[in-house]
């Protein structure tokens, strides 16, 4: 079913009334250990996988609703346990490049009066409908930081599927690159170690 169908299929009782809440889903394809989380408390089975409910994610940059293709990028904040921090030092061969996908999911809910904080709502009964995709792209830089013995903050930024599309292809100035465009050319083969504040010493 399709995310129309799935609309047209949520109650009418539901509709009128205005219980119906939404949270979000957020998938990381981590390499040797996918990841996936949703913005409320306990385990959720829905769309055939379990959400871990809050665990290591914490909060996320805006997505804006759009009909048209978008350039977006996202940021993802989560809490520095020794598996993000491990993941961040290993950035580049089990983070970059690699799927996330932001989804949204319908929930029939109700208020517990006497026992939930006014403005909130509790989740109740089955999910409606299946998961809809917000946000597909790909992660990119995990930077994290630490201001204290007990205290980090690890980001993990995003780009959207349509954020490279008017870039030419092979366009970076790397070996990989350089020798997609002229097999077995080692102009570039260096440039890493340039980067670095590597200085060449030259003989007479």
């Amino acid at each position: 079913m399709g995310a129309r169908e799935d609309l047209l299929a949520i109650p009418d009782e539901l509709l009128r009334n205005g219980s119906i809440a939404q949270a979000v889903l957020v998938y990381m394809d981590f390499k040797d250990g996918p990841k996936r989380w949703w913005t409320g408390f306990g385990d959720l089975d829905v769309g055939g996988h379990r959400w871990e409910g809050i665990g290591d994610l914490i909060g996320m940059s805006p997505i804006s609703a759009s009909y048209t293709y978008s350039a977006q990028e996202m940021t993802f904040t989560v809490a520095a346990t020794p598996e993000m921090l491990g993941l961040a030092l290993a950035a580049k061969a089990r983070v970059r490049d690699r799927a996330v996908i932001v989804y949204q999911q319908l929930f029939a809910v109700e208020a517990m009066a006497g026992f939930t904080p006014a403005g909130t709502e509790v989740m109740s009964g089955q999910p409606i409908g299946s998961p809809g995709s917000l946000f597909s792209g790909t992660m990119q830089k995990m930077p994290w930081s630490a201001s204290g013995p007990s205290q980090r903050s690890l980001t993990v930024t995003a780009e959207g599927l349509f954020f490279r599309l008017n870039a030419p292809p092979r366009g970076r100035w790397t070996d990989a690159d350089q020798k997609a465009r002229y097999p077995g050319d080692k102009g570039c083969e260096r440039l890493p170690i340039y980067a670095k504040g590597y200085e060449t010493r030259w003989r007479d």
